[in-house]
C-alpha cells in the first residue's frame, strides 16, 4: 500500500510505461540485470550495490511510527534470544539489527521469517513483519514495537525504507520530472487510493487514509536524508553495509 501514491500517476500512462510489481527485496536484481529501467529499492539496497543514483524529492520514510513495520513477540524485549525477520524487506532487516544491538543492546539469534503473517507456529521469540502483512496481524497478546517510532526514539530522525534510483550510468531524460509528478498526482489522490486499498486490504478505509497520509512520508528533504546517513553509519558500524559509499542523486 505505501507505494501506490508513488505509482499511482505512473499506472495512467499505462500506453507508455510498463509497471512491474515485486518485493522490494527483488527490484534491486531486476535493475541490475536491466529488466528495468528504474526502481524503488530498499534503502540498504542502494548502500550495498554502490552503483545507483537517488531520483531527488521522493522517498517512502517515516517520522515516528510507521505501523507497517513491526516485530511481533512473545516474550519481554530482554528476553528475546531468536528473531524471525521477513525477508522480503532487507531494509527493515537490517534497521532491527541496528536497534537491537545499539538501542535494545540484544544480540539475538536471527533466522528467515517465511510464513507471512501466520506467526502462530514459529519457535522464534519476536518475529519481524513488514508491508501490509504487519498491518493485518492480531495482535492476540503478542508485544509488539514499531521500528519507526522505536528508530525516532533512538535518533530524534525520520527513518527511510526506500526511494526511487536509476543505475548511474543509465541516462532517461526527464524521468525526475516523470516521477515527481506521479507522486504529485498519487497524492492529490490519495483518499481514491485509500478506499481501493481498505477494499484490497480489508481494513478500514479511515485507517488506510491515515497511514498514506500520516505514517508514511514521502518527501526526501534535509531531514530524511540526514536520517539515511544516520542509518548507513550504523549500518557501516555492523558490517550490513561497505564503508565509503555516497548519496548520490540523478541529474536528469
Amino acid at each position: 500500500m505505501n507505494a501506490k501514491p508513488l505509482i499511482y500517476g505512473l499506472s495512467q500512462l499505462a500506453d507508455s510505461i510498463e509497471l512491474s510489481f515485486e518485493v522490494p527485496a527483488l527490484l534491486p536484481t531486476m535493475l541490475n540485470n536491466n529488466q528495468i529501467d528504474v526502481a524503488i529499492i530498499p534503502s540498504i539496497e542502494y548502500f550495498r550495490n554502490g552503483n545507483y543514483a537517488i531520483i531527488p524529492d521522493i522517498s517512502i520514510s517515516s517520522f515516528g511510527a510507521v505501523e507497517s513495520v513491526k516485530i511481533f513477540s512473545k516474550v519481554a524485549m530482554n528476553h528475546i534470544h531468536i528473531a524471525a525477520l521477513d525477508k522480503s524487506s532487507l531494509t527493515s532487516c537490517a534497521l532491527t539489527r541496528i536497534l537491537f544491538q545499539k538501542h535494545y543492546h540484544l544480540s539475538p539469534h536471527y533466522t528467515q521469517w517465511n510464513r507471512q503473517y501466520d506467526i502462530s507456529r514459529t519457535d522464534a521469540d519476536a518475529v519481524l513483519i513488514i508491508g501490509d502483512n504487519a498491518m493485518k496481524v492480531i495482535d492476540n497478546g503478542y508485544l509488539t514495537l514499531d521500528l519507526g517510532q522505536a528508530w525516532f526514539e533512538y535518533t530524534g530522525l525520520p527513518f527511510v525504507y526506500a526511494f526511487w534510483v536509476v543505475k548511474k550510468d543509465r541516462c532517461i531524460p526527464g524521468i525526475n520530472k516523470l516521477l515527481k509528478d506521479a507522486k504529485d498526482a498519487g497524492i492529490r489522490s490519495v483518499r481514491k487510493l485509500a478506499a481501493i486499498e481498505s477494499h484490497r486490504l480489508q481494513l478500514t478505509e479511515e485507517r488506510c487514509l491515515n497511514y498514506l497520509t500520516s505514517s508514511i512520508r514521502y518527501n526526501l528533504g534535509n531531514e530524511e536524508i540526514q536520517g539515511l546517513r544516520t542509518f548507513y553509519e550504523h549500518a557501516v558500524t555492523l558490517e550490513l553495509a561497505p564503508k565509503g559509499v555516497d548519496i548520490v542523486f540523478n541529474e536528469t
